[in-house]
């Protein structure tokens, strides 16, 4: 592993503890705005985590840059889902 894919994997692991963190610290609210606040902390988690497999995949396994370009790009959609859907059921929560 190159200096630079190192430092790329270091970054990586920095941003899901980052993410992990956010989850961890949330504030403790009740009801809908919770879950709601629960699952787009999740999305984040996965956003943080796409970038970890994005390099993984260069790094460890020697993916082609096509593949792991794919793969990336759905993982953070599959993240971007879990945090609109979070966003939705706080605002649901507000107006009721």
């Amino acid at each position: 592993m190159t200096l630079l894919e190192a430092t790329s994997l270091g970054l990586d692991l920095l941003l899901v503890a980052a993410a992990a963190i956010t989850y961890l610290a949330r504030p403790r609210i009740g009801g809908q705005l919770s879950r709601g606040l629960r699952i787009l902390l999740g999305g984040v988690i996965i956003l943080g985590l796409a970038h970890l497999i994005e390099t993984a995949m260069f790094a460890i396994f020697s993916f082609s840059l096509q593949i792991n370009e794919v793969l990336h790009r759905l993982i953070v959609m599959f993240g971007f889902v879990f945090v609109i859907l979070g966003f939705l059921i706080m605002r649901r929560a507000f107006e009721e």
